[in-house]
């Protein structure tokens, strides 16, 4: 009896019609909606529910190098490993009720490749060049008291080790998102969002860098690879979900035709724009929550055609992406 197969969905690509030699290779196929497609892989369920742990590793392995294989090709929105469906249709359901989502993440990530930057330090060292260069100022018999001191040093060096490199690297890139730091000699893990020509920029700044900086400072610098930290991995949002929440972040009615949705994120932008407030930090989550919004509800409202106006009520959304 043959095993029932499933499709592994390794992520989603503007559909394309470029060469396809990446899916051959890799024995993937396209589940194709409007203009975008899940990359699949065929798997056996029954040996899927009893892998085991270094089976599992070999197949996230196998997922992180299709993805940043395709990567090298096409604009990609990766998925969370282990998304597995039975059915093309239903993969064709998830990108109709998730469509608007994926093209928003499609465009935000569109010619743009996610960077890691790990700093890490040998604090005992830093603490002896803090140390050495207050030259024998310490008092002996004030050890608590200046202990302390130190300890207060280097958590203001730390703090300007973490500033030069940041603004360095941030001044290249069009976002950052910050990890977690895995123990206390880690004083930096955040990931950069950086377009393709930029990347050669980039590779400098990190060598400069390294030269530049103390023998006690550790870089690990991980790229180009899929903007894993910039999408969402689990698409949890349908679309009118999303247009509703867009409409009201921009203040918008039921209906509204393209020029007043363009003229209300213009008035919104400037509004809000960082650079003439002074809440400069608070603006700024605003300015992009408005142009996320408006990525949305222009996305689509170019879905819909020649249409002159766009109404985002519910009934008027879910019958725009019914899958035929």
């Amino acid at each position: 009896m043959r095993q029932k197969t499933g499709k592994l969905i390794c992520c989603v690509i503007a559909k394309t019609r470029r060469d396809s030699s990446s899916f051959k290779k890799n024995q993937l196929a396209l589940v194709p909606y409007r203009d975008i497609a899940a990359v699949v892989h065929e798997v056996e369920m029954q040996s899927w529910k009893r892998i085991g742990k270094k089976e599992l590793d070999s197949w996230l392995l196998w997922y992180q190098k299709v993805n940043v294989d395709l990567l090298r090709r096409y604009a990609i929105v990766p998925l969370r490993f282990g998304n597995i469906s039975q059915d093309t249709e239903d993969i064709k359901d998830f990108l109709a009720r998730t469509y608007l989502h994926i093209k928003w993440a499609l465009n935000r990530v569109r010619g743009r490749a996610e960077f890691v930057v790990q700093l890490s330090w040998d604090l005992k060292a830093a603490l002896q060049e803090i140390a050495q260069g207050w030259n024998g100022k310490l008092d002996p018999s004030r050890a608590l008291e200046g202990g302390k001191a130190l300890f207060e040093a280097a958590e203001e060096k730390r703090k300007a080790l973490i500033k030069q490199v940041h603004e360095r690297l941030f001044s290249l890139a069009v976002d950052f998102a910050e990890g977690k730091r895995v123990d206390e000699s880690m004083l930096m893990n955040r990931s950069y969002l950086v377009e393709k020509e930029k990347e050669p920029l980039l590779d400098e700044a990190m060598e400069r860098l390294g030269r530049e900086n103390k023998a006690y400072l550790r870089f690990r610098y991980i790229g180009p690879i899929p903007a894993y930290s910039f999408v969402p991995l689990e698409f949890s949002k349908g679309n009118f979900d999303l247009i509703s929440e867009a409409r009201k972040t921009l203040g918008l009615p039921q209906k509204s035709s393209f020029g007043d949705l363009r003229k209300t994120y213009r008035e919104l932008s400037l509004k809000y724009h960082p650079d003439r407030n002074p809440d400069r930090l608070r603006a700024e989550e605003h300015f992009k929550k408005i142009s996320e919004a408006y990525d949305v509800l222009r996305t689509y409202c170019s879905s819909l055609g020649q249409a002159t106006e766009c109404s985002f009520a519910k009934k008027d959304v879910e019958r725009a992406f019914i899958v035929r």
